[in-house]
């Protein structure tokens, strides 16, 4: 790369040169260029005279110039324009025609090194929006175009192999550059001679025309492509191989009707996106087992809300639609052996498997204090003794409350969750236990307290993922999941309006788990 002084000795043999027909040095100036005036005038040139009086009224306005040479760096962040207004002889068309000649080999050097770096940032670019990703349809259809394009492929297809949740492998693919009904017809290829090296992982094939090659039409039944598939000369096949494991994760196929449109340089894209696919499918496949293994646990440790005489019960737990933020949330529902029931919702404050073992463990032990038939404050206090210590860095949020039919009240304590939403016939809604105390494992003192819960009342408890998200504050949210509750006191059918008020508050993109347990006093049959 040029330096700054030897570019300016460059700039001083210019003005040497310009003198006039008697040979006496003339005058000159120079107007610096910044890198869009270097591309602009000089190209891919470093040493141009400029004649475009246009570009010269441009750069030098309100001057008459009789000749200017402009010159630029090698790597064209920076230039000069040497001119002068005085009328000269041959000498600097000569040198300048000079200079650019003896500069030719370099500046053709320059063109290729910014070429080749104008490669390297687009494929570094792709391969950080690719590695950022994980979402797994996403992935390859957006490493499949990108491939495409870097190519200049008519088109091109990835096909990759996933595993089912019976353990058996199918395989899917994308395509890119024609409509996927241009396929749609054909089978999946085959492990013949051509696919082999792609699909076994032993190499990349480039062929100006593949069907000369000596591996092309030896098997049956076509002998060749399909009728009817898109016309193949040009070849080009990459293998996806995942670093971590060396398992071929797919392969990356182009194709082009004319002969000869694949390059090395085409090929070393497609190498460098198909890494950095398989980079993010390694990323995106670790992601979704433990996100899978998270969910299962979780749905595992959930009960089955049991029938309870004169109360109608709603549950739902839904695992984060997005993100990773799943396996801490929990609600429980418990007949008493008094005939009292009990009602959990929890929120292990932590994601993944960690959280859904910890939620389970706390579950278990709320569950067990409760049948001991504890008061609510007893229950919580007890739990939180039992497990402070057992969340490391995390803690865990509880609403606890339990319904006595004999009274028709509602006793309940609160550790650190929202407040419980109970609806009384004729009243608006009304927020319960809000702050009563810390979480468990953090606090030691559970107050509690009792509202009357008469026929026909509802009582709501929620996790935050249904009210709180990266867009919306969970005041915000709050105020919107109460505003919604007298629809559900009027549907039809509570379970729709249920799943339909929690697409509403959360835009059908929830980025937490969401646990929701809904009480109706329906008042019959309750002793």
């Amino acid at each position: 790369m040029t330096s700054r002084p030897e570019f300016d000795a460059v700039v001083d043999a210019v003005r040497g040169a310009f003198a006039g027909r008697d040979g006496a040095p003339a005058a000159t100036a120079v107007r610096s260029l910044g890198p869009v005036e270097v591309r602009a005038v000089l190209g891919d040139h470093l040493v141009l005279t400029v004649t475009d009086r246009t570009v010269l009224e441009e750069l030098v306005p309100g001057n008459e110039i009789t000749h200017a040479i402009a010159v630029a760096a090698d790597d064209g962040e920076y230039g000069a324009l040497v001119y002068t207004t005085e009328e000269i002889g041959e000498g600097p068309p000569a040198v300048a025609a000079a200079i650019e000649a003896a500069t030719a080999g370099l500046a053709a050097t320059v063109r290729r090194l910014r070429s080749e770096a104008a490669v390297l940032d687009a494929l570094h670019s792709t391969g950080r929006e690719l590695t950022a990703q994980l979402d797994i349809d996403r992935i390859v259809q957006d490493a499949t175009d990108a491939a495409t394009k870097a190519t200049g492929a008519g088109f091109g297809a990835f096909f990759y192999n996933l595993i089912d949740e019976f353990g058996e492998s199918y395989t899917l693919y994308t395509i890119s550059g024609v409509p996927r009904e241009a396929f749609a017809r054909f089978p999946m290829p085959r492990n013949t001679d051509v696919f082999a090296p792609t699909f076994d992982g032993t190499g990349t094939v480039r062929s100006p025309d593949i069907t000369q090659d000596p591996r092309f039409g030896n098997n049956a039944p076509h002998h060749g492509m399909p009728e009817g598939h898109l016309p193949v000369c040009s070849y080009l096949a990459v293998s996806a191989i995942s670093p971590t494991s060396g398992e071929v994760l797919g392969g990356f196929f182009f194709g082009h009707p004319e002969p000869g449109r694949f390059t090395a340089r085409h090929e070393y894209l497609a190498e460098g996106i198909a890494a950095y696919s398989a980079i993010a499918l390694d990323n995106a496949r670790l992601y979704e087992r433990e996100r899978t293994l998270a969910t299962e646990l979780s749905r595992s440790m959930l009960p089955v809300a049991p029938p309870t005489p004169g109360l109608d019960v709603l549950t739902r737990y839904l695992p984060a639609a997005t993100g990773s933020k799943v396996g801490g949330d929990w609600f429980d529902v418990i007949r008493l052996p008094s005939g009292a029931t009990a009602f959990v919702i929890g929120d292990v404050v932590g994601h993944g498997v960690t959280a859904a073992t910890v939620m389970g463990q706390v579950r278990t032990a709320v569950r067990s204090y409760a049948l001991l038939e504890l008061p609510p404050s007893e229950v919580l206090r007890n739990v939180s003794e039992l497990t402070a210590g057992l969340f490391g860095e995390s803690f865990v949020t509880c609403f606890y409350a339990v319904h006595q039919p004999a009274d028709g009240t509602l006793a309940f304590a609160n550790a650190g969750h929202l407040p419980a939403i109970l609806i009384r016939p004729g009243e608006p809604p009304e927020q319960i236990g809000e702050a009563l105390a810390q979480p468990l494992g953090v606090g030691s003192v559970f107050p509690q307290r009792s509202a009357g819960f008469p026929v026909g009342a509802d009582l709501v408890l929620y996790t935050d993922g249904l009210v709180e998200s990266r867009t919306r504050d969970l005041t915000l949210g709050i105020e919107w999941l109460l505003a919604g509750i007298p629809g559900l006191l009027t549907a039809d059918d509570l379970e729709t309006a249920w799943d339909k008020l929690v697409d509403e508050l959360t835009r059908g993109r929830h980025d937490d788990d969401i646990a929701v347990i809904h009480v109706r006093h329906r008042g019959e049959d309750t002793p």
